[in-house]
């Protein structure tokens, strides 16, 4: 059940209302020190507490780190074109076999059917 706070206009005093549901709506609500109905709903002070502790800790993200570090020296070797001799191989037969379609395509006439 939320708890709204009221801050009177004319006293500035804050006055605090339980409310019992979604459906609880009042009119304007009366300063609890002079009684004027000229409130204003104002944001509260929120303050909460994680009733778990968090799935990565410090101490996890300190033993991932060089793992990560690794990960990402790798994924720059690849992006820099140096990678492994198997990937490079692997380009140049793409790159050939590109080549061979091209010209095939070019040099054999299409079926009429």
């Amino acid at each position: 059940m939320p708890l709204f706070e009221f801050a009177c206009r004319k006293c500035g005093t804050v006055t605090e209302v339980l409310t019992l549901g979604l459906k609880d709506k009042r009119g304007a609500i009366a300063c609890a020190r002079c009684g004027s109905r000229a409130t204003a709903k104002i944001v509260s002070q929120v303050s909460f507490k994680v009733a778990k502790p968090a799935k990565y800790s410090e101490d996890f993200l300190h033993k991932a780190r060089p793992f990560l570090r690794a990960q990402r020296e790798t994924a720059q070797a690849f992006a820099d074109g140096k990678g492994s001799e198997d990937s490079r191989t692997f380009q140049i037969a793409e790159r050939i076999g590109e080549r061979i379609d091209r010209a095939l395509a070019t040099r054999l006439p299409t079926r009429k059917r």
